[in-house]
């Protein structure tokens, strides 16, 4: 019996797909077994940008779904207008005309994501937060507030790898989403090696 994973979707499928948009998702499922979301966020957390998302929908009791990610491949962060941009080494500082969300905006239009088999609606994205003085950006409300922990008003991350916990199949899939730029085999070959 081979040891060696299986990967989804196909090289040959994945190709297809890149046809119809640039943001695709490969993975491969490994057991559980007794690694739980907390242990394996333990090992992937660098201590500096990383989460823990659950999928609790309604009055559940144990989500579906717990989603974890560190180490993002692109960091967004707003501070009053002044905006901070780091993709991998690339830092950008500028000043928005507008809001932190057309900023967001312009950076998602590059993506079409295309959906695969076997993933749920979420699986890999923009995550963070957005804080309370963003919203007056939309309506006019006094700023009489001190900001006495200097945390940025938004915080977002694209991390490209996520663990995705299946709790009801008690399986972990390891999701790298991919940025296809040129060749769709370079890059499927690239997310595996990731993986």
């Amino acid at each position: 019996m081979s040891t060696r994973n299986k990967y989804f979707p196909a090289k040959e499928e994945f190709v297809k797909l890149a046809k119809k948009g640039n943001l695709i998702p490969v993975y491969t499922e490994i057991p559980a077994g007794f690694e739980t979301p907390l242990s394996a966020f333990a090992k992937i957390d660098d201590g500096d940008f990383s989460y823990l998302l659950e999928s609790v929908v309604g009055g559940e009791r144990i989500a579906r779904y717990s989603f974890l990610g560190s180490r993002p491949a692109l960091l967004f962060m707003s501070k009053g207008k002044k905006i901070t941009v780091r993709e991998g080494a690339r830092k950008k500082v500028f000043t928005t005309e507008k809001d932190p969300l057309s900023e967001i905006k312009k950076i998602m239009e590059k993506f079409s994501f295309v959906p695969v088999k076997g993933l749920p609606r979420f699986c890999g994205g923009l995550v963070g937060y957005m804080g309370y003085d963003v919203v007056r950006f939309f309506e006019k409300i006094p700023d009489e507030t001190r900001d006495d922990l200097n945390l940025p008003d938004c915080l977002f991350m694209l991390t490209d790898t996520i663990l995705l916990f299946d709790h009801v199949d008690r399986k972990i899939k390891i999701v790298s989403n991919v940025f296809v730029e040129k060749s769709a085999s370079s890059a499927y070959e690239g997310a595996v090696a990731k993986i």
